[in-house]
């Protein structure tokens, strides 16, 4: 499939062809990348309530 360049479309991006629900036409939609696959920086998180003891909640 060849896309106008001039409509921003570049060589290596990754896009998704979204049929209608006619089946005539297609919607393109970028694909994004999925940011849970990629290795992130983990930040700790305090607790909202450090005195809280938890072994007492029945």
């Amino acid at each position: 499939m060849t896309l106008p360049k001039n409509l921003g479309f570049e060589k290596g991006q990754n896009w998704l062809l979204i049929p209608s629900s006619d089946g005539r036409s297609f919607t393109l939609v970028p694909k994004l990348d999925n940011p849970y696959t990629q290795d992130q920086q983990h930040v700790e998180m305090r607790e909202a309530w450090p005195e809280a003891d938890f072994n007492e909640v029945e």
